[in-house]
């Protein structure tokens, strides 16, 4: 099981937090060009990652 799950929008980072869940830790996303995006890193605690699958 990987130790930290990475989210990618700013709005489904906000829903998580709201929720309990806790965020590690904020970085750039180095893919981006503009360097205005950041991607989320969550501690894999129980029901996040049933929570992500649950959103599609």
């Amino acid at each position: 099981m990987k130790e930290y799950v990475t989210v990618f929008t700013a709005q489904k980072a906000r829903q998580l937090l709201k929720e309990g869940f806790t965020i590690t830790d904020i970085k750039a996303d180095k893919t981006d060009d503009d360097h205005k995006r950041s991607i989320f890193i969550f501690k894999n605690e129980e029901g996040l990652l049933e929570r992500l699958k649950n959103e599609h």
